[in-house]
């Protein structure tokens, strides 16, 4: 008995070494299967360790044989001991590898690169310990007392739900391949793809042909327009129409068809996208199609009371096995990337009026994005997180984490014991096996069972080594994943997954139960308006204090936007305040002299030309240890307008604080009444896609007094020291020197924080404004579409750069029933207007170079710190300078730096070349 418990202590110290062994750099780069395999024996070693207490003494001895001679160290001379031998030594005899290695963790083999890649060789003796491992697994199962409804106890294996997924996916396949060829955009426009997750249909011709609802996303202001369509993919020996259609060009096709109301239809084939006659809409009430996230319904469960749940439990369930059974044939293929999350799930408004979203009907919002001008994209995987990753399987895993959260509403990040601590790839991961162990008893059995498989890789079989594509593993899958979650909802309330397509309006309300429903409704805008009345969202690492008073929250991220249910002195009537006496802070809007009353169409294809070179190489769903912060000080922002709302949805929100510097106003009085800061703010959000904006509201009305100069030094001061920004863009200025300003500016500098600073709009009447005029503070000046300096700019500088880009009848967001304009959207001209532009792209610049400095090795090589300097900043911004323009304009061209004809690597190695030069 002694030595059957000492054994079990050995083998639990050595699980958790092996549990917790770092991956090694090897001399020689070690293959994806034996990296793969060293994840498995990991995976396994963290399961097994804490359920050894019933493990037979048989099981226990075998294992640590296997660890024996996965450890052994050549080097020793050591032979290892055959099993008959082995039982005739003592307990303390035995093992002597393992034993040295518990003894002395940091000098055996786990920790000398030399032996660690000798042993990741010996694959046979890294399949035995799996082996062993799984077999105690199935061992320990057996002990259990499970339901007779067992799934793996009921229906064949060759079930037809099952070979659905199969058929499926190879149409998957198929589309996606069509789509990279053949989905060249021209617009600069097109942005992302949304597909309906479908459920199994017995149809007897589905190998012949499939059909795929789709949205396809259009950049356009205020956000993105939605088109529907139906993609039909027919297998090539289906016989050809006797009149073909016309062929598809899908940029086109979709362009042309936004606002016609209806849905557009493709067929795919012999590797050839053709256009039907469009279909009548399915989705969408009116000419928009409104959606409602995943991410939504969580954020809702955490602002409600311990107890209540923003869906009933039948909601979950039947969501759940939708879920499973619609993602089976997209997991593992480039449909779902690595960054998969509940904020992917969501919900579109149906055509009739009154009826809820199915929740039978989820959709799957993609990184799917087309070519851009004929030139090739890559299809968004990043090596580089996922070669640290556990799990064998991204996107199986974001599966089992997503039915975790589901359970219990809330996101896996607020399940971790520190949800303010940074997060590393395989943190989901170990928080939802630690959920497990509270999870049978808060679920049920089955559906533990269910997600225990995604997480702990149980549809793989027993002793053979294969991957996810072979359709025996997609069985395995079925069986263990979404025949446990339909016997869930079978044995709870008769429901089958056959039944799920056919639920009624009745049915369907009673699964989002009051809650959602009302969620739903405040989303897809079928709520009276008059209840939206105030912003807020509860940050997990704020107190309750902070949010108490505000009244409604319809809005969600992790930041705090609060108006006052009380304006507060008048500050936040949309009235002008009193003009001051001497007006000496202007912010530099010169719509009231170029008077744009609608956007040009070359500011327009300057803008998407931009947009278009940046989303090329800056990818905005790369996740950054340090993503690019930039702090904009302006009239602060309008809560309610749309783009803002769209934001706080995403499950990264962009805008990550809001606070008001101004004197006599709480920091939560954020509300823009002059529409300036959230113009500005508005290109910032398109121009930068990957950073986070912090809104600092330093004004109330389009000129101030002196006496505020003060509001804007601690706003500047608050956005280094406490935000830790590494830009901050400011489209005013002053005509005369302020002390207190320029102590903050410097400090900034001092901090390699890059400033921004409106030129001005006086013409060649004045010079530079202060704090544009500041050494080392990036003076931006404005042009027209064509790149021609506008009329409004200030003297060119003789002795300094004159940096200018598009400046001129500019469109972007706007609060709306300001000034008469009941629209969102307002067009803009200034220098005011060029100058977040500017922010934005050396923005972008930072982000492409911290995204590109996560694959190199060597910390000197990295660009990242280095540009932090604003002369080299300065230089980057040089290198995109052709020619002066007018008299002495510095125009900036980005596609000279982001040309779509260059990889990701060319242009890096371009930045780089402009650092050696500058130390030459």
């Amino acid at each position: 008995m002694e030595d059957s418990t000492a054994s079990q202590g050995l083998l639990q110290s050595v699980l958790g070494l092996f549990a917790r062994k770092r991956q090694q750099t090897p001399i020689k780069p070690a293959s994806l299967k034996s990296r793969q395999r060293e994840a498995w024996l990991r995976t396994d070693a963290f399961l097994q360790r804490d359920h050894l207490d019933d493990a037979d003494s048989e099981s226990v001895a075998r294992t640590l044989r296997a660890f024996e001679h996965l450890v052994q160290d050549e080097s020793h001379g050591e032979v290892a001991l055959s099993t008959e031998q082995s039982s005739q030594l003592s307990e303390f005899e035995r093992y002597p590898n393992l034993r040295r290695l518990v003894d002395k963790p940091n000098h055996g083999p786990l920790t000398d690169p030399h032996i660690a890649t000798r042993t990741s060789k010996r694959r046979r003796e890294c399949d035995d310990v799996i082996e062993e491992l799984l077999h105690m697994e199935q061992e320990r199962k057996k002990r259990r007392v499970l339901p007779r409804e067992q799934p793996t106890q009921g229906p064949s294996i060759e079930d037809p739900d099952a070979e659905f997924a199969v058929l499926m996916r190879r149409h998957l396949v198929t589309l996606d391949n069509a789509l990279r060829r053949q989905w060249v955009c021209v617009c600069q426009r097109c942005s992302g793809l949304t597909v309906r997750l479908s459920l199994p249909q017995h149809k007897k011709d589905l190998a012949a042909e499939a059909s795929f609802e789709v949205f396809f996303g259009v950049r356009s202001v205020p956000t993105v327009t939605l088109q529907e369509a139906k993609i039909t993919v027919k297998r090539s020996s289906e016989p050809i129409m006797a009149r073909p259609p016309e062929f598809a060009h899908i940029c086109q096709s979709v362009t042309e068809s936004l606002g016609q109301r209806n849905c557009l239809h493709f067929a795919l084939q012999d590797g050839t996208f053709q256009r039907l006659r469009p279909q009548p809409k399915t989705f969408g009430s009116d000419r928009v199609s409104r959606t409602v996230s995943l991410s939504a319904i969580f954020n809702r469960q955490q602002e409600l009371l311990r107890g209540e749940s923003v869906l009933p439990l039948k909601g979950k369930r039947v969501l759940a096995v939708t879920l499973a059974s619609a993602l089976l044939p997209f997991l593992e293929t480039p449909w779902l990337q690595p960054s998969f999350n509940h904020s992917k799930i969501q919900f579109f408004e149906p055509r009739q009026d009154g009826e809820l979203p199915d929740i039978t009907k989820p959709f799957l919002a993609l990184e799917h994005v087309p070519t851009i001008s004929g030139h090739s994209t890559d299809n968004g995987e990043h090596p580089g997180a996922s070669k640290h990753m556990v799990h064998p399987n991204a996107s199986v895993l974001a599966l089992g984490i997503l039915l975790c959260e589901l359970h219990y509403c809330t996101p896996v990040e607020l399940m971790a014991k520190d949800p303010c601590a940074a997060r590393n790839v395989n943190d989901d991961f170990y928080t939802c096996l630690d959920k497990l162990q509270v999870l049978e008893d808060d679920a049920g059995v089955d559906y533990y069972l269910a997600t225990k498989a995604c997480l702990s890789g149980e549809y793989y079989p027993l002793g053979q080594p294969t991957d996810f594509e072979d359709i025996s593993v997609q069985r395995l899958f079925y069986q263990n994943v979404v025949k446990r979650l339909e016997a869930v909802i079978f044995k709870a309330w008769g429901i089958r997954l056959e039944d799920l397509g056919s639920f009624n309006s009745r049915q369907n309300e009673s699964c989002w139960g009051s809650i959602g429903r009302e969620v739903l409704r405040l989303h897809i805008g079928k709520e009276d308006p008059s209840n939206e009345t105030n912003l807020s969202r509860i940050n997990p690492c704020r107190s309750m204090s902070e949010t108490a008073h505000v009244s409604s929250a319809p809005l969600h991220s992790n930041i705090v936007l609060q108006i006052s249910a009380q304006p507060s002195s008048g500050s936040q009537d949309r009235r002008q305040p009193a003009e001051p006496q001497e007006k000496s802070l202007y912010f530099f809007d010169a719509s009231h002299q170029t008077n744009p009353k609608q956007e040009n169409p070359l500011s327009t294809a300057w803008l998407n030309n931009l947009l278009t070179s940046i989303y090329h190489f800056v990818d905005p769903h790369t996740n950054l240890t340090e993503p690019v912060r930039i702090a904009i000080l302006d009239s602060g922002l309008d809560p309610k307008n749309p783009f803002l709302i769209e934001d706080q949805h995403l499950a990264r929100p962009q805008i990550k604080e809001a606070r008001s510097f101004v004197h006599g106003t709480e920091p939560h009085e954020i509300l823009d009444e002059i529409g300036h800061g959230t113009h500005a703010l508005g290109l910032l959000l398109k121009v930068a896609p990957c950073a986070e904006i912090y809104v600092a509201k330093v004004a109330r009305g389009e000129t101030l007094d002196p006496n505020t100069y003060g509001d804007i030094a601690k706003a500047i001061d608050y956005a280094v020291r406490q935000w830790k920004v590494d830009i901050i863009t400011m489209s005013f200025g002053i005509r005369e020197y302020d002390e207190s300003m320029s102590t903050a500016i410097s400090n900034a500098l001092n901090h390699r924080t890059l400033l921004f600073a409106a030129a001005s709009n006086d013409g060649g009447n004045l010079g530079r404004a202060f704090p544009a005029q500041y050494p080392s503070v990036f003076c931006i000046y404005s042009t027209d579409g064509n790149g021609n300096p506008s009329q409004f700019n200030p003297t060119a500088s003789e002795t300094d750069v004159n940096f200018s880009l598009l400046g001129e009848h500019v469109s972007s967001h706007w609060p709306a029933g300001l000034n008469g304009l009941e629209q969102t959207v307002n067009v803009m001209s200034g220098t005011s207007v060029a100058t977040p532009i500017a922010a934005g792209l050396a923005a972008s610049i930072l982000s492409f170079v911290r995204q590109q400095d996560q694959n190199v090795a060597v910390e000197s090589e990295r660009l990242g710190s280095w540009l932090k300097r604003d002369n080299s900043m300065d230089a980057v911004f040089k290198s995109m300078v052709r020619q002066r323009r007018g008299r002495g304009y510095d125009y900036i061209t980005p596609h000279t730096l982001f040309d779509r004809g260059s990889t990701r690597d060319d242009v890096f190695r371009k930045i780089r070349d402009i650092k050696r030069t500058m130390y030459k």
